[in-house]
């Protein structure tokens, strides 16, 4: 059984080292942002919101490992960030719109940047795309663009999703000594806890009624930080009747589907997706739950590599797993999957990495 468990931990830091190499040198990488994704044939377009998770990563991974590769990433992709942003916001440059979410993951990534270099070009870059986020605040809720388009979707309009912007929020309160962001990160969480149902799962929105695991994920992340910024009980209660739901919603393989309903839980949508499901490995190391799970979460994971990325999709049909080899390596959930490999199981304090 040693022998056993021993063989699967060298497997996993194999994975992580093959996920580090392919991070800092594969078609993802453009030579100063990442990419949304790749295969032999196309390559998508450069992804703000993504090249802002890689700065934050990328601190991770050079405190992690000392290895200035790391850091020199993320002041490449600061660099650029900084050069694209448009008065602060971030722009979509599949749509040329300004997110919130967006802005709120650059705001993010600088802080901690800023604390790796303590350069105070990038605290005044926050401070900069903080004061436009604001612009975006009604008292409750944070618009989730500068202007919504005709044919809106999901992440056009106020979702769950936004919850995640208490991270940059609470990190603004400790970087700038201004209480008043962790008392609107408090009021937005405390708008979107009413989103969760009494499974644990998060509701998209009122109007919507489907539970979608990928924003359901970033929704707990913004109150497993919370709860270790603010020591709120009932944040990291929040949290972990979420991350239940994800561990009782879990596939037999160790996938997540990408998409429920609200109420019966039944399956939406046959589309097992890599994002949520390495996300839901982070939740579930930081809570110190589902190890049985974790592990199969991340056999499946490293069965969708492609060129040491993560595909995004996989349709549970036979001819969708027939053409599985045809599809793209995708940048933000491997992200998400290196990042939980190299997290310990059951250490809360980790929580300040989520990203």
């Amino acid at each position: 059984m040693t022998e056993l468990v021993s063989s699967w931990e060298r497997m996993k830091l194999n994975m992580q080292d093959r996920l580090m190499d392919w991070f800092l040198r594969s078609k993802i990488w453009n030579g100063e942002a990442y990419i949304s994704y790749y295969s032999s044939k196309t390559r998508g377009p450069v992804y703000p919101e993504i090249t802002a998770y890689a700065i934050s990563l990328s601190c991770v991974l050079y405190k992690r490992t000392g290895n200035g590769e790391f850091l020199d990433r993320a002041e490449k992709c600061a660099k650029y960030m900084i050069k694209n942003s448009r008065n602060g916001g971030i722009p979509s440059f599949s749509d040329n719109l300004l997110y919130a979410f967006d802005t709120g993951i650059f705001i993010s990534s600088m802080f901690d940047l800023h604390e790796l270099t303590h350069e105070k070009a990038y605290l005044k870059e926050a401070e900069r795309s903080l004061s436009w986020l604001c612009f975006l605040w009604d008292g409750r809720q944070f618009a989730a663009v500068n202007e919504i388009p005709k044919n809106f979707d999901w992440f056009h309009v106020p979702s769950v999703h936004l919850a995640k912007l208490a991270i940059p929020l609470l990190k603004a309160s400790k970087w700038l000594k201004e209480e008043k962001y962790a008392m609107v990160a408090s009021k937005l969480l405390n708008r979107y806890r009413q989103l969760q149902t009494e499974s644990g799962s998060f509701i998209v929105n009122e109007e919507s009624g489907i539970v979608m695991t990928h924003p359901h994920c970033y929704a707990t992340e913004g109150f497993l930080y919370a709860y270790h910024a603010l020591e709120d009980q009932a944040f990291l209660e929040v949290a972990r009747k979420a991350s239940d739901w994800l561990c009782r919603t879990q596939n037999s393989d160790g996938s997540l589907y990408r998409c429920y309903s609200s109420q019966k839980m039944i399956k939406k949508e046959k589309l097992k997706t890599s994002d949520a499901t390495a996300q839901a490995t982070r939740i579930w190391k930081l809570l110190g739950v589902n190890q049985e799970g974790i592990d199969r979460a991340y056999r499946y994971l490293d069965g969708e590599l492609a060129e040491n990325g993560l595909t995004l999709f996989k349709k549970e049909s036979t001819l969708g797993k027939l053409l599985s080899w045809r599809r793209e390596t995708f940048s933000w959930p491997t992200f998400f999957y290196l990042h939980s490999l190299t997290l310990p199981y059951g250490n809360l304090e980790f929580c300040y990495e989520l990203f």
